[in-house]
């Protein structure tokens, strides 16, 4: 059968009705995948009670995934006795062990339950409706008598469900006047709901939210004493299906007193209505981009595919001293790697991960005893020294105005300003992301939008160097993860503790002739393919040519007095078609050449 087709399933916690393997085997009979790592294909995550209130690396990537469902093996049981896939919102697990404690033992003691799974044929009592004052009804009125059905589902080991259904005995509701005393009050047989010509001064309010698995109702009632001027404000409150807790205040002498307590209880936690958001200024194409740079979500997703744990030091809480003692650790692993320094590298792998929380599973963590597999952790500290610089700018957004808006400012830009793509400049740049794509980068690039971007001071800091020779349009790539920092501080040259070992051509900021060249460095993929590039007008200067990779590049430079390395790749723009600007920049968008 294929009720659970195109489900792509992953189990988290240790489950009573048997291991991940025989859950594994159970879904894929009826036609569901199974990913025992959390992935991008994963499209449910089932999970325990338990593993879900712990908040388990798996439940927090999930939660990051808004198209990915968190539910209970209960969604699975019933779809497959229905033989029909449940709805998932039905099947979320218990937010708070208060929940589960209150299930439990409303299972065990009364046999209360929700009746979601009731059939039609069965009997069951609405909850009863708030009423208007009716000021010609004011005789007692006759006991309501109530049935309700309770049905039980268990299952054994074997994952065999039995449904038991209870019937509870009648229970008789007093209702005297308006409206019925709650049947849960201890004083209803001696006062009454009071009354006015304005209204029944009795409410049941109810607050659902699926997500957190909240279902609240909360009754509060204003009473008179049958043979007294006494009045009393009674609630009662807790989740629906469940008897929950229960006040009483009072007794006042005057109405007043009581209908004041009434409205302070009632309005306790009213939701202020947050003022308008005012529309933003930016133009449209402009809020997609601040949009796409500020999504938590990128960041979190980005993260996931680094194996960070966020679970254990979350986004928010990342510091710069936290990137920096990364950094030094990877360095030192750097120096074992080339001996210059001696060092244990399973120890200084423990440390890095110690620093820099992972999320490898159950799988060993891996030693960190290669050149590659220290330029990865080097990048993945890169991204998170970004986002930590991104969480610490929204930390200060003006809530006063619109988040896109604010957003925008926090990036400190003289302008951002989209072209028109039948601008000059917009075809000249079409013509040069045409003719240099290489035919060894086997990405496809399409120019989907083009900005015109100033930072702030950047044209002063650029002076000095505005009439050195050889000044280019050469391109630059990053994660999207990364343009919070560069467009609020530029691009920047590594610091002295970061190793040098991820770097071709030694410590400094990259460019490129080759826009598919630079466009490996966006890592795009099938499911997210859209990624942002730089560029920028460079000062080369006179320039040191090398064939092959150089750690140390940079010192050299410096030594033979030179202001920048160029690395000569096997394919270039050809020549012939550089472009020449007016103010004396070229652009190298010749087709390339061996």
């Amino acid at each position: 059968m294929s009720i659970l087709n195109e489900c792509c399933i992953t189990f988290s916690g240790v489950f009573a009705v048997g291991n991940h393997a025989k859950l594994s085997a159970t879904v894929k009979e009826y036609g569901a995948t199974v990913s025992s790592n959390f992935t991008k294909k994963t499209t449910h995550l089932v999970v325990t009670n338990e593993d879900y209130q712990k908040n388990s690396s798996k439940v927090l990537a999930a939660k990051n995934k808004s198209d990915v469902f968190i539910v209970t093996w209960d969604w699975i049981q019933d779809s497959i006795n229905e033989k029909s896939k449940k709805s998932e919102l039905d099947y979320v697990p218990s937010e708070t062990p208060d929940d589960d404690a209150d299930m439990n033992d409303a299972n065990i003691n009364s046999g209360k339950h929700k009746n979601d799974n009731t059939s039609e044929s069965e009997d069951i009592t609405p909850l009863r409706k708030k009423r208007r004052a009716d000021k010609h009804d004011d005789s007692l009125i006759t006991c309501d008598s109530i049935t309700t059905i309770a049905k039980v589902t268990t299952s054994d080991q074997d994952g065999n469900v039995t449904q038991i259904v209870e019937e509870k005995k009648m229970v008789k509701i007093i209702k005297k006047g308006k409206a019925p005393v709650d049947e849960l009050c201890q004083m209803k047989n001696t006062v009454h709901v009071f009354s006015d010509d304005q209204a029944v001064w009795d409410c049941l309010l109810n607050q659902t939210n699926a997500g957190a698995n909240n279902n609240k109702f909360f009754i509060i009632q204003l009473l008179k004493s049958d043979s007294a001027t006494n009045y009393y404000v009674y609630s009662r409150w807790g989740r629906v299906g469940y008897d929950g807790q229960h006040a009483m205040i009072g007794p006042w002498v005057t109405l007043d007193m009581a209908k004041r307590e009434f409205e302070r209880k009632f309005l306790k936690n009213k939701v202020e209505t947050p003022p308008p958001i005012p529309d933003s200024e930016l133009h449209p194409k402009v809020q997609d981009i601040i949009s796409m740079i500020f999504d938590v979500d990128t960041w979190n997703n980005a993260m996931v595919e680094l194996n960070y744990d966020a679970s254990k030091l979350p986004l928010g809480k990342l510091s710069k001293s936290t990137i920096t003692q990364g950094y030094k650790i990877l360095k030192s692993i750097e120096s074992v790697l080339t001996s210059e320094g001696d060092g244990d590298l399973v120890e200084l792998s423990n440390d890095f991960y110690t620093v820099i929380p992972h999320n490898f599973g159950f799988n060993k963590p891996p030693i960190i005893n290669s050149i590659a597999s220290l330029k990865l952790k080097m990048a993945m500290v890169e991204a998170l020294g970004e986002i930590e610089i991104a969480s610490s700018l929204i930390k200060n957004a003006d809530v006063s105005k619109n988040q896109l808006d604010a957003n925008y400012d926090l990036l400190g830009l003289e302008r951002m300003v989209p072209l028109d793509h039948d601008s000059e400049e917009f075809k000249l740049i079409l013509n040069y992301v045409k003719n240099t794509q290489g035919a060894t980068h086997y990405t496809k690039l399409e120019i989907l939008e083009v900005f015109d971007i100033e930072r702030q001071g950047e044209k002063e800091r650029y002076k000095p160097y505005s009439k050195l020779n050889n000044r280019m349009l050469l391109w630059h790539g990053s994660r999207r993860t990364n343009f919070v920092g560069i467009l609020s501080q530029g691009l920047r040259i590594a610091p002295p503790h970061v190793p040098v070992s991820g770097y071709m051509f030694g410590k400094g900021v990259y460019f490129a002739d080759c826009v598919s060249k630079s466009a490996n460095y966006c890592c795009t993929g099938y499911g997210d393919n859209i990624g942002f590039m730089l560029l920028c007008e460079v000062a080369c200067g006179d320039m040191l040519e090398f064939l092959t990779s150089d750690y140390y590049a940079d010192e050299k430079v410096k030594k033979q007095g030179k202001h920048c390395a160029k690395g000569l790749g096997q394919v270039a723009p050809d020549p012939k078609g550089v472009v020449h600007l007016e103010n004396g920049v070229m652009v190298p968008c010749g087709k390339g050449t061996s």
